[in-house]
């Protein structure tokens, strides 16, 4: 028996904490005052309340005043950060992952492409931070000219990960500014604001190596992981193992990353990320913790990398793993696939929608696994990280695995804050997807396609008429009296209500059929066959806050606006002439222009962070900016007013 401290929040929490008691360890997670109402604390033995997750210092108070003997960081957060850890074995607690000198040598990126290019591993050439620093900003293109690296480029944050910390760069002009902003972003999620720039490749595919030392040398390579498919640098969907891989591209990646773990006598769980095109590979960067996207390499291999490493931290190898003495390339059983469930909204720019989850069902079946830190009822919480849940699929091989992906995707029922399901959706129907033919560049190109609507017509029309809206609207308040509008006929009478498209005089066209349950509905009318339900369209519905309406049908999501809702409904941002909009609560970390200025079209006016991402909001046409309504450091707790242009 031990004690378990977990620093860290949601899903990841919860699948240490089961792995704590599956070990016989009691587990305490650390939680914030924003975090009140999270899944992990209702399950953990104790609680230790600190102001923040990045608060190093008050977290090992908290764990040594519990009496921990070990603590787990997760990912994120201070999984990487070389102080935290040696600040935690300094209290007398074991800290589960690598140890610091191995986090400060592979975890910033920098050094760890050094290293890298010691052992004879291919990197791509780049200015460091200390070049950042050392030359002027508009001396930093001709220094990665003379360097040959070619535009595009990509600025990077030199620690941490996650697609924070990073800004594309298409002109030498632009490259100040996103230098300025990603080393902002990197600072307030890492603590380390430092940034590189390296050549952007067009195309390549995004591959990951899985490896587990031993601290003395030794270690084993637990087979790869494909993230290609991400947005904002972010993955989307990973999978193992990688599709189309040659085995000797598969062999020489692993071998090379154990090369870094014998380098620096690496311990625990570590990924070592490259970029490959065709048959080559290139350093890219290693995690040195677990990665959001174990659960398909633990699918497929029949390991648990959780339990390893509590294992490893109690002072055994995990006799699961093999022997780290001895390098092999594992053979995989099966294809496993990992969808990230996010909330935000792909057709406005994968902006972050927190918001509360009044409609939340998960798939099931065989081989469907859903990692998840929330339940119906809670909330997605502006202040940390878009997230809610990772849904993880296995099949026996590749085609099966992507039939279950996207039936489950389909079976997976949110409302109340927008997601990213829909999006999903569109990617597991297409053929380069179902192909496993994609790269980083794949989602981008194909952008519009995968953020069209779902629902094919007359669906997509009917739904956004004041008919239907009206008849939603009574349907959820359970009215059973009739309601009229103009050409419509709707009438709520003993469960039934009927709907008429077009003259009341004509056979109604659709009907709204409540189901069991208060949010639970069907939808009959000429469905083409193509839909598959000639007997109508079961669908979701909840209430909104202002008056709004959610919906589910056919694995597309709408939010609709109730045809009785006064539009200055309190708690409503309604938009006023030349108003600029927050599109989603955050903090407001910069105003880059003052009351009385001239502005231009598309000129940056606010900096936002939400969901642990900056966003910048422009003005929308030019004008004069009249009025500025927030100040830094204000904390918007809903879409809200910003500035007056006129």
């Amino acid at each position: 028996m031990g004690r378990l401290v977990i620093a860290n929040r949601g899903e990841i929490a919860l699948r240490i904490l089961r792995a704590a008691r599956t070990r016989g360890h009691a587990a305490a997670v650390v939680s914030t005052p924003e975090d009140a109402d999270a899944l992990p604390r209702r399950e953990a033995d104790a609680v230790l309340e600190v102001p923040s997750f990045l608060d190093g210092d008050a977290i090992v108070a908290a764990a040594r005043s519990w009496g921990a003997d070990l603590l787990h960081p997760g990912y994120g957060y201070l999984s990487e950060r070389p102080a935290f850890a040696r600040a935690v074995e300094a209290a007398g607690i074991r800290f589960v992952g690598p140890t610091p000198e191995a986090m400060e040598a592979l975890g910033g990126k920098e050094s760890a492409k050094a290293l890298a290019r010691a052992a004879g591993i291919p990197v791509l050439e780049a200015l460091g931070s200390e070049d950042l620093a050392a030359l002027p900003p508009g001396a930093w293109a001709g220094a990665l000219a003379a360097r040959g690296v070619p535009l595009p480029w990509l600025v990077k944050a030199s620690g941490g990960g996650g697609g924070r910390g990073m800004r594309a760069v298409a002109s030498a002009e632009d490259l100040p500014d996103a230098v300025a902003r990603a080393s902002s972003e990197a600072l307030a999620g890492f603590g380390d604001g430092r940034v590189f720039v390296e050549p952007l490749l067009a195309a390549p595919r995004h591959v990951e190596a899985q490896v587990f030392g031993d601290g003395r040398g030794g270690g084993v390579f637990l087979g790869e992981r494909e993230c290609s498919l991400q947005r904002r640098h972010q993955k989307v969907v990973e999978e193992a193992p990688a599709a189309h891989l040659a085995p000797a591209l598969r062999e020489a990646m692993g071998r090379a990353a154990l090369a870094l773990v014998a380098a620096t006598a690496y311990r625990g769980a570590g990924t070592v990320e490259f970029l490959v095109e065709g048959d080559r590979f290139w350093f890219l960067e290693m995690n040195t913790r677990l990665q959001v996207e174990h659960p398909v390499t633990e699918l497929v291999h029949g390991v648990d990398l959780v339990l390893a490493q509590l294992e490893l931290a109690e002072g055994a190898w995990p006799a699961q793993l093999g022997d780290p003495g001895v390098f092999r390339v594992p053979e995989a059983r099966g294809v496993a696939l990992e969808a990230r469930i996010l909330a935000e909204d792909p057709r406005a720019g994968f902006l972050p929608t927190p918001g509360p989850l009044r409609v939340y069902e998960e798939p099931a079946g065989e081989g469907v696994r859903v990692d998840t830190g929330v339940a119906q009822g809670g909330r997605v919480n502006a202040a940390f990280d878009p997230m809610i849940a990772k849904l993880v699929v296995w099949g026996p091989d590749r085609p099966q695995a992507v039939a279950r992906l996207a039936r489950a995707l389909a079976d997976y029922t949110i409302l109340g804050c927008t997601t990213n399901l829909p999006f999903l959706q569109a990617i597991a129907r297409t053929e380069a997807f179902r192909e496993g033919r994609t790269s980083t560049a794949w989602i981008p190109a194909h952008l519009d396609q995968l953020t069209a609507p779902l629902l094919p017509e007359p669906w997509s029309t009917f739904l956004g008429t004041p008919a239907f809206r009206e008849a939603l609207d009574a349907a959820l308040q359970g009215a059973g009296a009739p309601v009229s509008a103009p050409a419509a006929r709707f009438l709520a009478q003993a469960g039934v209500r009927d709907l008429t498209c077009g003259s009341p005089r004509e056979q109604p066209a659709f009907r709204v059929e409540a189901g069991p349950g208060p949010d639970r509905f069907r939808l009959q009318g000429p469905a083409p066959a193509r839909l598959g339900a000639p007997t109508g369209l079961p669908f979701r519905a909840c209430r909104l806050p202002g008056g709004r309406m959610a919906l589910a049908l056919l694995g597309d999501t709408l939010t609709l606006d109730s045809p009785f809702v006064d539009p200055d409904t309190p708690g409503e941002a309604a938009a006023e002439a030349g108003e600029i909009l927050a599109p989603m609560a955050g903090k407001i970390l910069e105003v880059l222009a003052a009351e009385g200025e001239p502005v231009a079209k598309g000129q940056v006016l606010f900096v936002l962070e939400s969901m642990k991402m900056q966003f910048e909001i422009t003005a929308p046409a030019a004008g004069r900016l009249a009025r500025v309504l927030v100040a830094p450091g204000q904390v918007l707790t809903a879409p809200a007013p910003l500035a007056v242009v006129d």
